[in-house]
Protein backbone atom coordinates (compact mmCIF):
# COMPACT_ATOMS: atom_id res chain seq x y z
CA UNK A 1 0.00 0.00 0.00
CA UNK A 2 1.49 3.22 -1.17
CA UNK A 3 1.14 6.93 -0.13
CA UNK A 4 1.51 9.61 -3.00
CA UNK A 5 3.19 13.08 -2.04
CA UNK A 6 2.56 15.89 -4.58
CA UNK A 7 5.60 18.06 -4.16
CA UNK A 8 6.78 21.10 -5.91
CA UNK A 9 9.92 21.49 -7.51
CA UNK A 10 11.21 23.15 -4.58
CA UNK A 11 10.39 20.14 -2.30
CA UNK A 12 7.63 21.64 -0.04
CA UNK A 13 4.39 19.02 0.02
CA UNK A 14 1.34 20.43 -2.10
CA UNK A 15 -0.78 17.12 -1.47
CA UNK A 16 -0.85 13.55 0.20
CA UNK A 17 -3.17 10.83 -0.95
CA UNK A 18 -3.18 7.40 0.48
CA UNK A 19 -3.73 4.96 -2.04
CA UNK A 20 -4.64 1.33 0.05
CA UNK A 21 -8.23 2.14 -0.57
CA UNK A 22 -7.69 2.61 -4.69
CA UNK A 23 -5.28 -0.44 -4.43
CA UNK A 24 -7.43 -2.67 -2.19
CA UNK A 25 -10.16 -1.93 -5.12
CA UNK A 26 -7.93 -2.34 -8.16
CA UNK A 27 -9.01 0.81 -9.17
CA UNK A 28 -7.21 2.86 -11.55
CA UNK A 29 -6.44 7.07 -10.56
CA UNK A 30 -6.00 9.25 -13.04
CA UNK A 31 -3.59 12.58 -13.05
CA UNK A 32 -3.83 15.81 -14.82
CA UNK A 33 -5.43 18.98 -14.89
CA UNK A 34 -8.97 18.70 -16.10
CA UNK A 35 -11.65 18.74 -13.36
CA UNK A 36 -12.65 14.78 -13.74
CA UNK A 37 -8.84 13.77 -12.93
CA UNK A 38 -8.75 11.87 -9.66
CA UNK A 39 -5.84 14.00 -8.88
CA UNK A 40 -6.10 17.80 -10.45
CA UNK A 41 -2.71 19.27 -10.92
CA UNK A 42 -3.81 22.89 -12.36
CA UNK A 43 -0.83 23.84 -14.40
CA UNK A 44 0.25 24.86 -17.94
CA UNK A 45 2.55 22.12 -18.09
CA UNK A 46 0.40 18.86 -17.43
CA UNK A 47 -1.93 17.76 -19.78
CA UNK A 48 -5.44 17.24 -19.45
CA UNK A 49 -4.83 13.51 -18.71
CA UNK A 50 -1.16 13.28 -17.96
CA UNK A 51 -0.89 9.89 -16.73
CA UNK A 52 -2.01 7.21 -14.53
CA UNK A 53 -1.86 4.96 -11.24
CA UNK A 54 -2.94 1.39 -12.94
CA UNK A 55 -2.20 -2.10 -11.26
CA UNK A 56 -0.62 -4.06 -13.53
CA UNK A 57 -2.91 -6.93 -15.47
CA UNK A 58 -3.53 -10.20 -13.21
CA UNK A 59 -1.29 -9.05 -10.52
CA UNK A 60 -2.68 -7.58 -7.05
CA UNK A 61 0.84 -6.36 -5.79
CA UNK A 62 2.35 -4.53 -8.64
CA UNK A 63 1.27 -1.11 -9.59
CA UNK A 64 2.41 1.13 -12.57
CA UNK A 65 2.49 4.87 -13.63
CA UNK A 66 1.62 4.98 -17.09
CA UNK A 67 1.53 8.25 -19.81
CA UNK A 68 -1.64 8.88 -20.91
CA UNK A 69 -0.10 10.19 -24.09
CA UNK A 70 0.89 13.89 -22.23
CA UNK A 71 2.33 17.16 -23.39
CA UNK A 72 5.53 17.12 -21.63
CA UNK A 73 5.72 13.53 -20.38
CA UNK A 74 6.29 11.53 -17.21
CA UNK A 75 9.91 11.28 -16.50
CA UNK A 76 12.05 9.50 -14.15
CA UNK A 77 15.87 10.56 -13.09
CA UNK A 78 15.31 12.90 -15.55
CA UNK A 79 14.39 10.63 -18.42
CA UNK A 80 10.92 10.66 -20.66
CA UNK A 81 9.13 7.17 -19.59
CA UNK A 82 6.02 5.39 -21.37
CA UNK A 83 5.25 3.55 -17.74
CA UNK A 84 7.58 2.43 -14.65
CA UNK A 85 6.47 0.47 -11.78
CA UNK A 86 5.75 1.92 -8.59
CA UNK A 87 8.41 0.89 -5.72
CA UNK A 88 8.86 2.75 -2.58
CA UNK A 89 10.83 6.16 -2.93
CA UNK A 90 9.95 6.56 -6.74
CA UNK A 91 9.95 10.08 -7.49
CA UNK A 92 8.44 10.98 -10.69
CA UNK A 93 8.03 14.43 -12.82
CA UNK A 94 4.77 15.65 -14.48
CA UNK A 95 5.29 19.52 -15.09
CA UNK A 96 6.70 21.20 -12.33
CA UNK A 97 5.35 18.83 -9.61
CA UNK A 98 7.09 15.86 -7.93
CA UNK A 99 4.95 12.43 -7.20
CA UNK A 100 6.78 10.60 -4.78
CA UNK A 101 5.88 7.04 -3.84
CA UNK A 102 6.49 5.74 -0.33
CA UNK A 103 4.88 2.87 1.55
CA UNK A 104 1.78 3.93 3.98
CA UNK A 105 1.64 2.78 7.13
CA UNK A 106 -0.76 0.10 7.62
CA UNK A 107 -4.39 0.86 9.62
CA UNK A 108 -4.78 -1.68 12.40
CA UNK A 109 -8.13 -2.60 10.80
CA UNK A 110 -6.44 -3.59 7.60
CA UNK A 111 -3.91 -5.67 10.31
CA UNK A 112 -6.35 -7.41 11.72
CA UNK A 113 -8.60 -7.78 8.28
CA UNK A 114 -5.31 -9.76 6.68
CA UNK A 115 -4.87 -11.35 10.04
CA UNK A 116 -8.68 -13.27 9.70
CA UNK A 117 -8.03 -13.74 5.89
CA UNK A 118 -5.23 -15.32 6.35
CA UNK A 119 -6.31 -17.58 9.43
CA UNK A 120 -9.14 -18.64 7.35
CA UNK A 121 -11.65 -16.93 9.28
Amino acid sequence: MYELTILNHHGEVLKRFDLSRVEREHKRVVIGRADDCDVRIAHGQVSRHHCAIEPVADDDQEWIVRDLGSTHGVKVDGSRVEETSIRPGLEVTIGPAVLKFQLAAASAADVAAKIKAEMGE
